[in-house]
Order: C-alpha cells, then structure tokens, then sequence
C-alpha cells in the first residue's frame, strides 16, 4: 500500500461509534410488547440494544483493532432482570423512556473490560457512568409530560446474544444503526 493511501486510511474515520449488547431475539419480543407514551417514537425492533459505552469518532484503524480486541474477550452476561420502567430524565421533560436492568457483577465486569479496551487502542473514555438500560422509545425534544410508565413486571429477565461495535448516524426519523463488529457471547 502506498504512503498516501496509508495516511487517507489513517484519517478516514467512523463518527458515533458504541459498544452495546443486542438482546436475543425473544428479549426484543418481550420488549417489543410493552405499550410506550402515544407523544413517543418506538425504537425499531431492530435496535434494541444496551450501550455499554459511547466511543464517538474513531479511525478504521482504531475500529479494526478494536473489532479484533472484543473478539478475544467475549463475556458471558447471565440474563438480566429489568426492574423499572422509567423516563429520562424525567416525566415533566422526558427525552427517553428505558427499561432499566439491575446491575450485576458480570455487567460491572463487562464495563471494566470495554473501558480498559478502549483506553488501550487510544481511545478516550466515555466520563459518564454504566447505567444498564435499554432505551425504548425517544420522545421529541419539545416534548412535556409523559404518564408514569409500567410494565417491568411483566418481562422475563433480559438474554443477551452478541456484543456489538456499532456506529450510527443521525436522520429525521432517527438514528440509524450499522454494525462494525460483532462478537457472539460465550
């Protein structure tokens, strides 16, 4: 490969990067099912995730190696139960509503080795704290008032099939995601 292609690669980069963990199929089911605010957009089916950090810009060369990285360190993520349904950050403005899952050891584990990952391909670390949580459906930004939201009772605890670098890109009706990598859980 010749110096300047090397360098264009070295440039190009994905915007909006994140690792999550994509539900199984009968967790999104489950998740699919619940009834959300009538003023909210459901997460397609699809999406559902649970980020585990955000990355934001990187190179391809930082992806590859990273992709390569999550590879060797798949985790096993016991199923994880939901215990509340609720808006973010609030009911008088809410910009979200999630399903939020108890924190366990394997998710605190899971955090440490993603961060510890990231740091090591030179990338910076998301300063916000590891929420487990699955956003459900996005309200508009102007949006006030949201009823109290219900229905974690009635979900299964949560399985997990993959761990997933994604990037995303923003349009009018919502994120889009594209999966870079992903690596099943053992």
């Amino acid at each position: 490969m010749s110096e300047a292609r090397e360098t264009d690669r070295d440039t190009q980069q994905w915007r909006r990067c994140f690792i999550a963990l994509a539900p199984t199929a009968a967790s999104r089911d489950a998740l699919a099912a619940l009834d959300v605010p009538s003023n909210a957009r459901r997460v397609p089916y699809a999406q559902l995730h649970l980020t585990v950090t955000f990355i934001g810009a990187m190179s391809f060369d930082q992806g590859d190696v990273l992709s390569r990285r999550l590879a060797e360190h798949a985790p096993l993520i016991p199923p994880a139960p939901v215990t509340h349904i609720e808006c973010w950050p609030g009911r008088a403005h809410p910009r979200l509503m999630v399903a939020v899952l108890a924190m366990s050891d394997a998710f605190t584990a899971l955090d440490w080795r993603v961060r510890s990952l990231i740091g090591d391909v030179g990338l910076p670390l998301d300063a916000r704290a590891f929420r487990p949580h699955v956003t459900l459906a996005r309200f508009a930004r102007d949006a006030v008032g949201a009823p109290a939201a219900s229905g974690a009772e009635a979900l299964p605890p949560l399985c997990f099939e993959s761990l997933v670098l994604y990037s995303s890109t923003l349009a009018k009706q919502g994120a889009r995601y594209e999966a870079l990598a992903s690596v099943a859980l053992e």
